[in-house]
């Protein structure tokens, strides 16, 4: 009789883990809060327009990668058409000039020195440490013989492991330095983290795939349902049930109780450990990575349809404001926008969306009660000054706004559970990339997690990886062989 393992959390975390679970025999439940799959990896729609949220890019896109295997074991690549683009992104000065981050690092190296001449050791070293990251793949597992496989990046880690932020001090000319962060410096995160991105879209293989994040995602539901697994939409968990220090199934909001021999949370870190757990299995340890790291800081994410088509406009733009916008206790001096026209699935023909992620505070808005009076007027007013910030690089778009939608942080919460109403998990700094972040719980047995808050720096990669890593360990516990197969 097969074993019995039941996934919290049915975002691309719990739908890869479940792919896997079934290919090693496992008989999988997952229970999903949501009406749909992808947690953070999804989309919606308003009046004819696709609001995406997630993909700009999926890494290893490409064959000859080393995640395009696990792509194509989880049924995501199989006929998708890529889009590779030519630049990471532009950024204007208020001046108006523009410096275009070119994927090709011969390209960027030119726009760099056309900048900065004066910088010319530090940029030729720079994107020299990107060519050599485009030899050097990820390992998928860990290991000696992995760990082997990044020997020859090793002085590029530690060169490049400080913050974009730092590393943009050692550019003397102001310009230059100026474009430089506005481009690359996002959240903090590691200067390796963004050159490895980089590296892979220089080796086309960070495309992005038309249709956008749903089409990935109900894929990834298919392949699992192929597999013979079982999926439960509109079920939240409230509480993992343990037994003489043994996982042994869930109880759902409705005071349903589902009893299995395995359980797998693929759902909120936070909740999983501090809620849904007994106190004692937040050991020490995992207290320490809750109180002192940092996750990615939450969104205010607008989404606007136009009624023109803005194609030949650049899919991503970063400017700076006339006027700063107000955005929670946030002065927002600066936008970056991207540009959906390149996809024909995200608008009715001849329309176009923009999307643009705004960092906020989360303390402000969890002061703000959902869908009061104060909550819907400041949603109101984001609606209006946002659209009329993207006018004054593209004069008369706001005449063409169809429709204008903003999610916020207790959109986020609403729709995953996300601690603080994070997007992404822990960011990637010189402190999360040596950590190795638990995927079983001390003296806690038969219980797994995966997803974001195990693997810094998110998204898709770090989703599926962990909960392939997830289920080697469970099989490895269970004196199994770890199997895993291509449709």
């Amino acid at each position: 009789m097969s074993r019995s393992l039941v996934i919290i959390g049915g975002g691309v975390a719990g739908l890869a883990a479940g792919c896997y679970a079934r290919m090693n025999g496992y008989d999988v439940e997952i229970h999903e809060m949501h009406h749909h799959p992808g947690g953070l990896c999804t989309a919606w729609t308003r009046q004819g327009y696709t609001f995406d949220l997630c993909i700009d890019w999926l890494t290893g896109s490409a064959p000859g990668s080393s995640l395009y295997p696990v792509w194509e074991e989880l049924g995501i690549v199989q006929g998708r058409k890529f889009i590779d683009p030519e630049y990471f992104g532009i950024a204007l000065d208020e001046s108006g000039d523009r410096f275009t981050a070119w994927t090709d690092p011969d390209r960027l190296e030119e726009e760099m020195l056309r900048y900065g001449p004066e910088d010319g050791k530090f940029i030729h070293e720079f994107v020299s440490g990107i060519k050599r990251l485009m030899k050097v793949e990820m390992p998928m597992d860990s290991g000696f013989a992995a760990l082997l496989k990044l020997l020859p990046a090793l002085g590029t880690f530690n060169k490049y492991s400080i913050p974009v932020s730092t590393l943009t001090e050692r550019i003397t000319n102001p310009r230059l330095r100026e474009f430089f962060r506005n481009i690359f410096d996002w959240h903090d995160q590691s200067a390796i983290f963004l050159m490895f991105m980089l590296a892979y879209m220089a080796r086309r293989s960070a495309g992005y795939p038309l249709g956008g994040s749903v089409p990935v995602v109900r894929a990834m539901e298919q392949r699992y349902l192929s597999l013979g697994g079982l999926i439960r939409y509109g079920s939240k968990v409230v509480e993992v049930l343990v037994e003489n220090d043994r996982a042994v199934g869930v109880r759902l909001e409705d005071g349903t109780v589902i009893r299995s021999d395995l359980v797998l949370s693929a759902a909120d870190g936070y909740s999983t450990i501090f809620q849904w757990l007994p106190e004692k299995y937040a050991d020490p340890r995992i207290q320490e990575l809750y109180r002192d790291l940092k996750p990615f800081p939450p969104l205010v994410f607008v989404s606007m349809g136009v009624d023109g088509d803005y194609s030949k406009e650049p899919w991503t733009i970063s400017f700076p404001l006339k006027k700063p916008i107000k955005v929670g206790e946030k002065d927002v001096t600066r936008l970056l926008v991207r540009n959906h026209a390149r996809d024909p699935a995200m608008a009715p023909r001849g329309k176009s969306v923009f999307t643009t992620p705004i960092e906020t505070d989360y303390a402000f808005w969890e002061r703000i009660l959902y869908h009061s009076d104060q909550y819907r007027e400041e949603k109101d007013r984001i609606c209006k000054e946002v659209p009329a910030a993207l006018d004054e690089i593209y004069p008369g778009i706001l005449d063409r706004l169809e429709v204008t939608d903003v999610a916020t942080p207790h959109t986020f919460i609403r729709y995953t559970g996300n601690w603080k109403g994070s997007y992404e998990g822990w960011l990637m700094t010189k402190k999360t990339m040596s950590l190795r972040f638990p995927q079983k719980l001390q003296g806690l047995a038969g219980f797994y997690m995966a997803g974001q808050w195990v693997a810094p720096g998110g998204g898709l990669p770090g989703a599926t990886t962990s909960a392939r890593s997830a289920i080697r360990l469970l099989c490895k516990d269970e004196k199994r062989s770890f199997v895993s197969l291509k449709p």
